[in-house]
């Protein structure tokens, strides 16, 4: 009797096979699928996206190929670049600048009327100032017996006004009187001011 009971003792503390069995698919299945998804996301890392070498596309992923039959897609139009953008505002700008009505040039074109070029009694050094429309050009000539010298060109701040100091030795302004203009450009239009008094150089 004892030894009938031990036996089935034995028999109660060995695991039943067909649970063994169970745990051992359950545990391949999880592991077949971890392995899977390690697989795709590996594979994922190796295949990027093609990109085109396009300049113009800029690395954008490469669109799919048509399929024959099938028609192909008209590529959208690219925008405008910064740089096409800011050129075609300052046009416009400078457009409308150049269609600004032009103001005649006024201001002090000879700082002193009575120079000498010896510096002595006055000196020989001039300012000059021509004030006309913002982003016009302006210069000033003087002309005497058929002979004409000018002060280069400038163009008026935002305020209108161009300035110049200048020597009479600088532009060859000899012993006479010279006439003196002040010319205003913009776009195709020129204005011209004459100043009231001539340009009187002694020695």
């Amino acid at each position: 009797m004892h030894m009938v009971y031990q036996n089935k003792n034995i028999l109660a503390s060995r695991p039943q096979p067909k649970r063994k069995r169970l745990l051992l698919i359950a545990s391949s299945v999880v592991v077949v699928a971890i392995l899977v998804v390690i697989g795709v996301l590996f594979m994922r890392r190796l295949d990027p996206p093609a990109t085109t070498a396009s300049s113009a596309t800029k690395g954008e992923v490469a669109s799919p190929t048509p399929t024959p039959g099938t028609p192909a897609t008209q590529p959208s139009a690219m925008p405008a670049s910064p740089e096409q953008s800011s050129t075609s505002g300052r046009d416009k700008d400078n457009t409308a600048a150049n269609n600004a009505p032009l103001i005649e040039p006024s201001g002090t074109f000879v700082s002193n009327h009575h120079p000498n070029l010896s510096g002595q009694p006055a000196p020989n050094t001039i300012q000059s100032v021509c004030a006309t429309t913002p982003g016009a050009t302006c210069h000033i000539s003087f002309t005497k017996d058929g002979v004409t010298k000018t002060l280069p060109e400038q163009k008026a701040d935002n305020g209108g006004a161009t300035y110049w100091n200048w020597k009479l030795q600088d532009y060859g302004l000899t012993a006479g009187s010279w006439r003196v203009q002040a010319i205003a450009s913009l776009g195709s239009q020129t204005k011209t001011t004459d100043d009231a008094m001539a340009l009187e150089v002694s020695q």
